[in-house]
């Protein structure tokens, strides 16, 4: 109940942050922009992302309110990102792209449905990627092949340096690191822990590869809410097992 109570009151809070961030946008896709912008401007980057309350729930990643306030990596900043595009009714998903070399996860972004377009915005690095006509690409498109084009999405003047730990204009660094396979992209980094990387062959399996193409709903994009469902389901087992041996 305490966890249901506190997440009540953050996602107030993360619904305040976003109605402010896209005051008078004229549409979704200019909303998830402006967001975007507003996000890459004003919070800190980078490191690790903060623990939800105890280093033994890491695995549940960030609160969206704790990397509002301290920043983080970039799962946490896009946690940010779609948890506050879901207070003001725009869908988004995480997806994970992989590097060329040395395959294994290297990055998240998130991919946006704004006014019937998936859309596919890093706002980690102020940047979008699309198909080289200019309009939108998504998970499947990368998946099937197609590169995409990199384009920034925030200018300098709108970055606010002065208010925030940033100092480096949107864009990837010309480096290996970030010219990744896209074909590879997948809607979860399942290299992350050693259970992932055990569970993902038989997911493939059981789901015949939709696994990796399965978006995520918002909600379980906040910790307080998969600790809900951990301790509720811990304490239906209990009584499953009380009821059994009684």
């Amino acid at each position: 109940m305490a966890s249901l109570c506190t997440y009540a009151l953050r996602k107030r809070r993360i619904a305040d942050f976003a109605r402010r961030a896209t005051q008078g946008s004229g549409s979704q896709r200019d909303a998830a922009f402006a967001l975007g912008r507003v996000i890459f401007g004003a919070v800190k980057r980078r490191g690790r992302d903060p623990f939800f309350l105890s280093p033994l729930l890491a695995t549940l990643g960030a609160s969206p309110c704790t990397i509002l306030e301290r920043g983080g990596c970039c799962s946490g900043i896009c946690r940010l990102f779609i948890t506050s595009l879901d207070t003001i009714g725009i869908g988004a998903a995480q997806i994970t792209v992989f590097r060329r070399t040395a395959p294994a996860a290297a990055h998240c972004l998130a991919q946006v449905s704004a006014d019937s377009a998936n859309i596919l915005i890093d706002v980690d690095y102020g940047v979008w990627l699309h198909r080289p006509d200019g309009e939108p690409i998504d998970l499947i498109g990368l998946r099937s092949g197609l590169r995409p084009v990199i384009e920034p999405f925030v200018l300098d003047r709108q970055a606010s340096y002065a208010d925030s730990s940033r100092t480096r204009s949107a864009g990837y660094p010309d480096r290996e690191y970030y010219r990744f396979d896209y074909e590879l992209t997948r809607t979860a980094n399942w290299d992350e822990t050693r259970m992932r990387r055990a569970l993902h062959p038989l997911l493939q399996r059981l789901t015949a590869g939709h696994i990796d193409r399965l978006l995520l709903p918002p909600i379980l994009e906040w910790p307080e809410i998969l600790l809900a469902a951990v301790l509720c389901s811990a304490a239906l087992c209990l009584l499953v097992v009380r009821a059994l041996t009684s």
